[in-house]
């Protein structure tokens, strides 16, 4: 556990992402979470996995980066909050979708609209 004198104790917090903050999509390493966040979002759009995979991997790899202590700056923060807001209105489990919910149509519209702002769509 790493502690930081007057900020609490912060646990599971590597050198290499507390030491710095990714302030563009091109810094960000390919084996972080947030690589890998990148990532299923590209195979989202250009189809190689289905939603509900997408889903499942990009928010297991929010949690690791959560609990990794990964920064970036704000405006890639703001753009990877857009889609952690559309997958906590997205039923993973189709069964359970009801009216209003995030549609797999609508997800991926999401993921394209933020891969473009990244300069990657």
């Amino acid at each position: 556990m790493v502690t930081d004198s007057g900020a609490g104790d912060r646990s599971e917090i590597t050198p290499r992402t507390r030491l710095r903050m990714w302030k563009t999509v091109g810094e960000i390493p390919p084996d972080s979470a947030i690589g890998h966040q990148l990532t299923a979002m590209r195979e989202l759009s250009r189809g190689d996995i289905q939603p509900q995979e997408f889903a499942t991997s990009w928010l297991a790899s929010r949690r690791r980066s959560l609990r990794e202590g990964e920064r970036i700056g704000e405006q890639l923060s703001r753009r990877l909050d857009q889609i952690f807001y559309a997958l906590d209105d997205y039923p993973i489990d189709p069964s359970l979708r009801e009216p209003g919910d995030v549609t797999d149509a609508e997800l991926i519209e999401k993921v394209n609209a933020v891969l473009a702002d990244f300069g990657l769509g």
